[in-house]
């Protein structure tokens, strides 16, 4: 018993092997056809550029990638679904093979067809249809006969040596090269308030176009901030928080911001006039929470303002913060944590003073100055 397991085994990967070494159709092979008893679809059938041909009573058959066994089965198949043929006996041959080609297109100066030479890479395609200076080889694309789409940063093979930016091309492999973005522009994108592309001349440092995209979110992760830039294989890592001058930015440059993975918050509530979730930021201070909640209400008691903040035990914390101190500059603001809660408390009924507007007024201002400072 273990002798013929060990034979059916064996005769598993020999058909397994042959079915991977047998021929595959490309685009512009003619393939004879033999339909048994019918003479009217035995005949040589050619492959289009798109991989397939045209069949008598069942229309259009995708060809290219396909070995001549997989397109027998299936022109079989669909000639019995169709009630055509009850068993029908059908052999394909490859009469004539195409002309072995790859096609370059996109961003070169002499896009077309060219005869795929023995051994030939993605390097000698690009190098026959000669890139543009505005290419962008950092994501050349290439679409292979089987369907499969490759995305691929051939810079990494000119400047490192990598092999696995040069693959070995084959025959029928479609290659594109795309138009580098940027002119004399500056791309921003990403967790900032007015993504877009701004001139350069505008936009000739990080922090100038950051400006000019009108800053960051609260969400923003200012520590993973990248440049990418032309014929350059890798992006520029930059962190917002500890870098001690600007960057010189470069025409085309694009720089991108990303969202922190997991957003915080904090809540601010009671007599402000925005109550509810308010975006984390970094080094956020109690001033600055109130301001993004719309500010204070002019009932609101500014010198008994609590934070609320979790600990490890499940209980929580309770500060009390004089926030009149805190414009008046004789107390420092408290910085929070994400997860704090802000009470702003606000009596139920208050008789007000001729003072009250301007009180609220000047600690408005106060507020406005310290968080304009940082």
């Amino acid at each position: 018993m273990a002798r013929w397991v060990g034979l059916l085994a064996l005769w598993l990967t020999l058909v397994a092997v042959w079915a991977q070494d047998s021929p595959r159709v490309q685009a512009g092979d003619s393939l004879r056809i033999t339909v048994e008893g019918d003479e009217s679809l035995s005949r040589v059938y050619v492959v289009d550029s798109s991989g397939a041909f045209r069949m008598p009573l069942i229309g259009l058959v995708q060809a290219a990638g396909r070995t001549t066994d997989e397109l027998a089965r299936e022109i079989a198949q669909r000639l019995r679904e169709g009630n055509f043929y009850r068993d029908p006996k059908v052999t394909v041959e490859i009469a004539q093979r195409a002309q072995a080609i790859v096609t370059v297109q996109g961003a070169v100066r002499r896009g077309g067809d060219y005869p795929l030479q023995a051994g030939w890479r993605l390097s000698d395609a690009l190098n026959a249809a000669q890139p543009t200076d505005t290419a962008d080889l950092s994501a050349v694309r290439l679409e292979r006969v089987s369907g499969e789409r490759l995305t691929i940063n051939h810079l990494k093979f000119v400047q490192e040596g990598d092999e696995s930016a040069n693959p070995v091309l084959q025959a029928g492999d479609r290659i594109f090269v795309p138009l580098r973005a940027g002119g004399r522009s500056v791309l921003v994108l990403g967790a900032v308030r007015s993504p877009g592309s701004f001139e350069y001349d505008d936009a000739r440092t990080l922090i100038q176009a950051l400006g000019k995209a009108g800053g960051t979110l609260p969400e923003a992760d200012t520590t993973r901030i990248q440049i990418r830039r032309a014929n350059q294989a890798e992006p520029i890592a930059v962190n917002l928080n500890t870098i001690t001058g600007d960057i010189d930015l470069q025409p085309g440059d694009q720089i991108t911001v990303p969202f922190r993975s997991v957003r915080q918050f904090i809540v601010v509530r009671g007599g402000v006039n925005r109550a509810g979730l308010i975006n984390y930021a970094e080094n956020m201070t109690l001033t600055q929470a109130i301001e993004a909640a719309g500010g204070p209400k002019p009932n609101a008691i500014l010198e008994r303002v609590v934070i609320l903040r979790p600990t490890e035990r499940g209980r929580q914390q309770r500060l009390t913060v004089n926030l009149l101190e805190v414009a008046q500059g004789t107390r420092p603001d408290e910085r929070l944590l994400p997860g704090d809660t802000v009470e702003v408390p606000e009596p139920a009924q208050r008789r007000a003073s001729a003072e009250e507007p301007l009180r609220v007024l000047w600690l408005i201002l106060s507020i406005i100055f310290l968080v304009a400072r940082r």
